[in-house]
């Protein structure tokens, strides 16, 4: 530090004062230093000019549960190459005071101090250095009292070390031992502070790993406090539940809001189900906007408990959309009704055909009796007509609705002029009447029993449509174009009727869906879709209730079926 150390203080205010000067300037450089190696080497090297010292050296704790030794750590002193071989002290070289008692060892002569065995301290300086004699070792210790080394310092001079220099390097020491107490404490909290900031950071990524889960299966999440009927939503949550996020929100409010009123009092036993019983709570119910759509939530929740207790005072939980489900199992169960439905109509078909062609030959047969007048002979010929539109049908349902009849030319204005003849009786009975505008020369392409079990289906819910709410006289329109741009035909049938209440609108096209009540199947107006869209047309309403109530079906046929060819007219000759 710019001092000669071979230099000793003289006893003079001069002296005292760079020694004052030394180890205050020691004590700012060890405050504000973090490097262990320039703290060691600073203390170590005003040590050695505060003591005058020739050599110096400082030895760091290596003491664990079994191996007590010490290790050279930093030297000082003009030649520093002379440590190059100094062997490693053990404590049966170096008096044990010094490092196992944490005491002061000054010694005047160390060659006559029996403290010393034969292996004298700097006995490895080459010979070119003169012995060492004097010797003060300062142990190194924290506030906490842990040995954390040794400055040693040599002289070859004897008794060159006093008690003032011994004090002064105890200072450097407490120094130097501050120091390092600093230096450890900040690794410390700098390891501390890496600790959390990775916990922090794991906690983090955990939380982003949950919320996509949470976001790959659409669950939101929720709370429950039991004493005060709270909820706590967050954001999908509270989407599913038309409410606020993080808003408060009693429980008893919510459900009255959007559950629909069929499934509140199911929620309500299902939550004091799961109050009784514990365990897990779930349950699946529908919502509704506030624009009147119908939604399937599922809900479940885990309990949470008071305190050393088995009370439960709340619940936390998810909350998922599961309308596809819902409608994947009602797709589900109508198949399995469809499947149902098709084996027993086949069977009845089945069953059916033998009487059906008895009836058929006794029809036959009274046609070609000579003694049957005119007019009984054309009622036998429209039976015939409709034993063969009965016999197709049959045939039908044994194929599961495959027509294998080829597509052949179907007059509309004649097929639909038989169709309403067919139900005449049926609309004087209910003081309906029937109009029919149909232009010219409306024909398509298709098959004929299909087409016809349309629009029989469209005309008798037309005249059902009059008897439901109640009973009331009307009419119904039949009205028939080309749409020649298409090369199809557009047929309306309209009727007087109640009309389609709004919340059967959307499944009207629906199997087994029917506002008839017991009278109804639920078939029809799906059968109908079927056979239209097969035709490779579309069909389509309007309907209005309350006052000037009634129904438009418009049905729209291309002229030639999907894959199909215009036929020639030999091929109907």
């Amino acid at each position: 530090m710019g001092i000669d150390s071979t230099t000793a203080f003289s006893p003079d205010g001069s002296q005292n004062e760079k020694r004052l000067r030394l180890l205050v300037e020691t004590g700012i450089l060890l405050a504000s230093e973090r490097s262990l190696d320039v703290i060691v080497q600073a203390a170590l090297d005003a040590g050695l000019h505060l003591c005058s010292a020739r050599y110096g050296a400082f030895f760091y704790n290596n003491i664990g549960n079994d191996d007590k030794s010490y290790s050279l750590y930093k030297e000082a002193g003009p030649d520093l190459n002379i440590f190059a071989s100094f062997p490693e002290p053990h404590c049966t070289e170096i008096p044990k005071d010094s490092f196992l008692n944490q005491l002061i060892v000054r010694s005047p002569d160390i060659t006559l101090d029996r403290r010393f065995t034969e292996s004298l301290p700097f006995a490895a300086l080459s010979p070119n250095h003169p012995p060492v004699r004097s010797y003060l070792a300062v142990p190194v210790r924290s506030r906490a009292g842990e040995s954390l080394g040794c400055l040693i310092y040599g002289h070859p001079d004897v008794d060159a070390f006093t008690a003032a220099s011994e004090d002064l390097v105890a200072t450097i020491a407490s120094q130097a031992a501050v120091a390092i107490d600093n230096l450890r404490l900040s690794d410390s909290l700098t390891l501390e502070i890496a600790h959390v900031d990775s916990a922090r950071a794991l906690q983090r990524e955990t939380a982003d790993r949950l919320r996509q889960a949470l976001d790959a299966a659409q669950l939101g999440t929720w709370t429950w406090d039991r004493a005060t009927d709270i909820l706590d939503l967050d954001e999908r949550a509270a989407r599913l539940f038309h409410a606020e996020a993080h808003v408060p929100i009693t429980r008893t409010e919510l459900r009255k809001r959007v559950v629909a009123i069929e499934d509140q009092a199911h929620t309500s036993e299902r939550l004091q189900q799961f109050l009784e019983a514990g365990g897990l709570y779930s349950a699946e119910y529908r919502v509704e906007s506030p624009d009147g759509i119908q939604t399937w939530l599922s809900a479940s929740g885990n309990a949470t408990f008071a305190p050393n207790s088995t009370d439960i005072i709340g619940m936390v939980g998810t909350v998922q959309d599961i309308t596809a489900r819902k409608t994947q199992e009602t797709a589900l169960r109508q198949s399995e009704k469809l499947a149902a439905t098709g084996r027993l109509a086949a069977t009845i078909a089945h069953e059916i055909n033998n009487p059906l062609e008895a009836v058929t030959n006794l029809i036959y047969l009274s046609r070609t009796d000579p003694d049957v007048p005119e007019p009984v002979q054309q009622l036998l010929e429209t039976a015939d007509a409709e034993l063969a539109r009965v016999a197709q049908i049959a045939q039908q349902t044994l194929g599961f609705y495959r027509d294998t009849t080829r597509p052949i030319e179907i007059k509309l204005n004649d097929l639909l002029h038989g169709v309403v003849d067919l139900f005449e009786r049926k609309m004087v009975t209910r003081k309906i009447t029937c109009t029919l505008d149909l232009e010219p020369d409306l024909c398509i392409h298709g098959l004929q029993g299909e087409i016809r079990q349309v629009f029989s289906n469209l005309i008798v819910n037309a005249i059902d449509a009059f008897t439901y709410p109640m009973l009331k006289p009307g009419r119904i329109r039949i009205r028939g174009r080309h749409l020649r741009q298409r090369d199809a035909v557009s047929i309306l049938i309209c009727d007087e009727g109640s009309g389609i209440p709004a919340s059967a609108r959307a499944r009207i096209f629906s199997p087994f869906f029917t506002t008839k009540l017991s009278v109804g199947t639920g078939l029809g107006l799906w059968v109908t879709r079927g056979f239209v869209e097969k035709q490779g047309g579309s069909i389509a309403f309007h309907t209005h209730t309350g006052e000037n109530s009634g129904t438009i079906f418009r049905v729209i046929l291309p002229v030639h079926m999907p894959g199909t060819r215009p036929s020639s007219p030999a091929a109907h000759a």
